[in-house]
């Protein structure tokens, strides 16, 4: 019997593996934002003239990766970022072979590099390493906070009850405290940066009220008021609500449980209203105001309220259909029914955009994890409307979008759960590179061949 292993989170390519997919386009295309270039050379470029392990067999290459660096978290022109980490895929293995041995480009190189062929946790444990010389240098602290972040994404996704983890987010929310400190630093970078931390893959976890209260005197002191220190409030008051509640059933919540969960939710969505007055753009803002809404039940419509606003401001905000998704979950408001309409309405809605068309397939997937039984979870996919409706959303949205071939990698996860095996090599062979951490690893991923292989062939 073919054994299935489901992931918890979202079915999503990693992040550099959208990147990657962009078009090339010319580089006079990118139009960075001068302030944050600004900030972003200091950070690299220069701290590296200061304080880097400078060689003259490397030191050309080394700043001009460091320039291409900068500019990619100074632009918001997604096709130049993915001309840029193209740059950065084909200049740092050089600087690798040249024995380059300075802390930041070396973090660089595991960014875009070594991520891309190695499992999740070779991945943790090379950055493991690479951290720990970024925190003994004297590089920005800003860096070592990006450094200590990914590592902790890393740790969490490989091994997510590390007893470490905790330990890492704390740091790196020391590192950014001192960092939000630096009056150079840009309001659009602070906010990168708030939001690289203080956004979790389940809100009900306990680190970021944890990591709020380091970053919280920063906040204040220059931040009072802003949308960036008052999101990082709402979604600090919102996780510490939850972390109150428990995740279990409602007959489970002690009468303290209910009282701190109710009055930890209030004092987020104030904050997120204050928020949303002073930036009435951020479409993350409606995102977890629907959290919230999940947490108080007070009204549907509050709900279809804020995912309205949100998809007004981008029709292709995946991350705010992927909440709704939640709240339609038959354990919370909805039915497993009412999950894959939403997600046929998704796919077939002209008005919205990009990812947000396949969610019929992610719909399928979100309903079967509401399955108990992993026998009846599997047998889930074998449904034919079921392969029908994940082979229609795919081959839609390659219509729309040929060049999102990193989506592929999607397509081809849910033609092995579908037991559609040429479908699956058929997708495999159309991979521009394979994204091995997506499927659990090299060697799982070679498992999968290998079963697809031995299929007999269907004529």
């Amino acid at each position: 019997m073919l054994q299935i292993t489901f992931v918890k989170a979202p079915t999503r390519v990693l992040l550099f593996v959208l990147i990657s997919t962009c078009p090339l386009v010319p580089a006079s295309l990118d139009v960075p934002v001068p302030e944050q270039l600004a900030y972003n050379l200091k950070t690299t470029v220069e701290a590296y003239e200061k304080v880097g392990r400078k060689d003259s067999k490397w030191d050309a290459d080394a700043r001009r990766c460091l320039t291409t660096f900068a500019r990619i978290r100074s632009t918001t022109n997604a096709p130049a970022i993915g001309e840029f980490a193209n740059e950065l895929r084909t200049a740092l293995p050089r600087l690798i072979e040249a024995k380059c041995d300075d802390a930041l480009v070396r973090y660089l190189h595991l960014r875009y590099v070594f991520m891309a062929s190695h499992s999740v946790s070779e991945n943790a444990a090379a950055f493991g390493e690479v951290v720990a010389a970024i925190q003994k240098s004297d590089y920005p602290e800003i860096r070592k906070f990006y450094a200590v972040m990914w590592h902790a994404r890393l740790l969490r996704e490989a091994e997510p009850k590390s007893p470490g983890l905790a330990g890492s987010l704390e740091k790196a929310a020391t590192y950014l405290a001192q960092a939000l400190q630096d009056r150079s630093m840009p309001e659009r970078e602070g906010d990168e940066s708030c939001d690289f931390l203080m956004s979790t893959p389940w809100w009900a976890e306990g680190a970021p009220w944890k990591c709020y209260q380091i970053l919280e005197p920063a906040l204040t002191n220059r931040w009072q008021g802003t949308s960036v220190a008052l999101l990082a409030k709402g979604r600090a008051y919102l996780s510490h609500g939850w972390e109150a509640r428990g995740t279990g059933y409602a007959d489970t919540v002690t009468p303290k449980g209910w009282q701190s969960f109710a009055e930890r939710l209030d004092i987020a969505a104030d904050a997120f209203e204050a928020a949303w007055k002073r930036n009435p753009q951020d479409g993350r803002i409606c995102q977890e105001m629907m959290r919230v809404e999940l947490g108080q039940g007070k009204a549907r419509a509050r709900m279809e309220t804020w995912f309205q606003r949100g998809m007004k401001l981008d029709p292709g905000n995946y991350d705010l259909c992927l909440t709704k998704l939640e709240y339609l979950r038959p354990r919370w408001y909805g039915t497993t029914k009412a999950m894959v309409d939403f997600g046929r309405e998704c796919t077939s809605n002209t008005n919205w955009t990009r990812a947000v068309r396949l969610m019929l397939a992610d719909a399928h997937y979100e309903a079967s994890r509401e399955i108990k039984d992993n026998v009846e979870r599997a047998a889930y996919f074998t449904q034919p409307q079921v392969w029908s409706d994940i082979q229609f959303t795919f081959e839609q949205f390659f219509k729309l979008y040929p060049q999102e071939v990193g989506w592929r990698h999607n397509y081809a996860r849910y033609a092995y759960y579908c037991a559609q095996w040429q479908a699956f090599k058929d997708q495999v062979k159309l991979f521009p590179w394979t994204n091995h951490v997506f499927f659990g690893g090299a060697e799982k991923f070679n498992d999968m061949i290998k079963l697809a292989d031995l299929q007999p062939k269907v004529k």
